[in-house]
């Protein structure tokens, strides 16, 4: 949007020229204000147009030392360049409060402010829609279609991170397609070790919103390891419940039924050499391998929103 806007403003006449600088609070906190003060110039002597800064409330953190210094440089020039220069500022709601806070000269030099809402789930799913089609030039076939069940409670899954610090919007959406992309790579080669003959151009449910619980855990290796341990009987039992709860719910979805929510965080408690090593080795990984969390170390929950619970 940053760079619609520059382009408009020297469509418009309203700035001399076209350039658009793009950096960060961080990198012009670092370079300190000789570094600011050429890329002022530089645009300057390149016609002027627009610079932007993204994160640009990193400029006033505790660990940016120069980035106060900047900024008071930075609010000068925006006053000196009028019709020049513009200055576009972006970053998190709650820190760009704050950073607005440090000088007083900010808001009559920036008054202007506009909010990016997060995407809702028929947005994002649209735009799922259009990496598909624009990755594979409009040739995968997607099963239920592009705007069926499965991309649905894709994009609902991606949605439920809304509204809270950190969620990515189209950036969580990238990582949602590029695993997606990495589910049909690893079916087609399980399919193709045994044999068949698949269709390159087909996303299947399963590569869209992962295996169904139900018929992946008893293939599960990670889960068979689990089950051939000596002793452990209710730690296997408390995996057991949890993953015919995570069934329940992938159910919930597939009848387009909001989950309930389901922590995927335990405590391992028990003495030294127990099995709690082992036992949360195995435990990450059949998470990683019904498509629970990024991998098998367990750091990033993907469907379902985790909180503290025990064994």
């Amino acid at each position: 949007m940053a760079r619609h806007y520059a382009k408009f403003l020297a469509f418009v006449d309203v700035l001399p020229g076209d350039q658009f600088v793009e950096t960060t609070g961080a990198k012009l906190g670092n370079e300190g204000v000789p570094g600011a003060k050429k890329m002022v110039e530089d645009t300057l002597k390149a016609g002027g147009g627009c610079i932007f800064i993204d994160e640009a409330y990193q400029l006033t953190s505790q660990q940016n030392f120069g980035g106060g210094q900047v900024l008071d440089y930075l609010l000068a020039e925006m006053e000196n360049n009028i019709g020049k220069l513009v200055f576009i500022l972006a970053g998190y709601s709650k820190q760009m409060e704050k950073f607005f806070e440090h000088n007083p000269g900010l808001p009559s030099r920036v008054p202007y402010k506009l909010h990016f809402t997060d995407y809702e789930d028929e947005e994002l799913l649209l735009m799922l829609e259009q990496q598909i089609q624009k990755k594979w030039n409009k040739r995968m076939k997607v099963e239920d279609g592009t705007q069926g069940l499965y991309c649905r409670i894709a994009t609902r899954r991606l949605g439920r991170g809304r509204g809270r610090e950190g969620f990515g919007n189209a950036r969580d959406l990238q990582l949602l397609f590029a695993k997606i992309t990495e589910r049909q790579a690893d079916r087609l080669s399980k399919e193709r070790r045994k044999g068949l003959r698949p269709d390159d151009f087909l996303l299947k449910n399963e590569d869209l919103i992962g295996p169904d619980p139900s018929t992946a855990l008893p293939e599960c290796r990670a889960w068979k390891k689990l089950q051939e341990l000596t002793g452990l009987g209710s730690v296997k039992q408390s995996v057991k419940n949890l993953m015919d709860f995570i069934t329940i719910n992938y159910k919930r979805e597939l009848a387009e039924k909001e989950p309930a929510q389901v922590s995927l965080n335990r405590v391992f408690l028990g003495n030294p050499g127990t099995g709690k090593t082992t036992v949360a080795k195995l435990y990450g990984q059949i998470l990683a391998d019904l498509g629970l969390v990024s991998n098998g170390e367990g750091k990033e929950p993907f469907p379902f929103r985790t909180l503290m619970s025990s064994f």
